[in-house]
């Protein structure tokens, strides 16, 4: 079960990875692509930083299905955030919106 439930968040994974990077480029002014990409992957790092050093800790302290419930509530507060972001206006084509 457990395996099963690592590759499903493997593959998860890498389809955010994607859909991210195309959301960083789409929300960014032209003139500040590169500084939105660059902020994007720094702050990734530092959670990959931060998130090894607290569930570790986390596993360490209370096991492996307090992890769980700590990510499960990471990720709640992820897209709780998430709704804060601006919504892109699309450009019209032929004077359709």
């Amino acid at each position: 079960m457990l395996v099963t439930g690592l590759f499903a968040f493997g593959v998860l994974f890498a389809l955010n990875s994607a859909i991210h990077s195309y959301l960083i480029v789409s929300h960014a002014r032209a003139d500040g692509v590169s500084l939105n990409v660059g902020f994007y992957y720094m702050a990734n790092a530092g959670g990959r930083l931060l998130g090894t050093v607290l569930s570790g800790w986390v596993y360490q302290v209370a096991g492996l299905a307090a992890c769980l419930w700590v990510s499960s509530a990471l990720v709640v507060v992820a897209c709780a955030l998430s709704t804060r972001l601006p919504r892109r206006v699309l450009p019209a084509r032929d004077g359709v919106r």
